[in-house]
């Protein structure tokens, strides 16, 4: 109970500053999944776990501000809670801990652990779908890389000569018709 001031201020701009991590990455990838510039651009089905994901950051969001809101010095007003249009600050302006809440804080500090699960869970389900995107993404360079290199290995053939079974390449003299 005596360390309650501290852990309250921990955990809430931790679980903050994950949250708002994560949202931004959302951001950024959606916006990115948008463009039609020169980069690689994701089809209509790769989007798709990214928006389930991005909606359950949104979903953890608002229950972490309803959860954060009696421990602020100043609560966000009802309409600053609903549109995000501002950047936050990372850290939270946190009221002096008092008896009443020390009490708030043991009952709500379950669901904020429970809250920090949640969003470590999302974490590695980004981190999974990240990860698969860049493997298919070297699958499909090594593959356009083997189809470059079968080419020029019919190229050079056809150039120099025939290759035998030991894999080297022996010269076709070719010498001209004198007849």
């Amino acid at each position: 109970m005596w360390a309650a001031p501290r852990e309250m201020r921990g955990y809430l701009d931790n679980l903050r500053s994950e949250l708002y991590g994560e949202r931004d990455y959302f951001k950024a990838a959606t916006r990115s999944s948008r463009s039609k510039g020169k980069g690689v651009s994701r089809s209509h089905h790769d989007i798709g776990p990214l928006k389930l994901l991005n909606d359950s950051v949104k979903h953890l969001m608002h229950t972490f501000k309803k959860l954060e809101e009696p421990f602020l010095k100043d609560p966000p007003s009802r309409k600053e809670m609903d549109v995000e249009k501002s950047e936050p600050s990372l850290r939270g302006d946190y009221l002096d801990m008092s008896l009443g809440l020390r009490y708030i804080w043991l009952r709500t500090k379950p669901d904020i652990m429970s809250l920090a699960s949640d969003v470590t869970r999302i974490q590695m389900r980004r981190v999974a779908f990240d990860t698969g995107s860049v493997l298919s993404a070297i699958h499909s360079v090594e593959r356009s890389l083997q189809d470059f290199d079968d080419r020029l290995w019919s190229l050079e053939e056809h150039l120099l000569g025939e290759k035998l079974e030991d894999g080297k390449i022996y010269v076709k003299r070719r010498y001209p018709d004198r007849s």
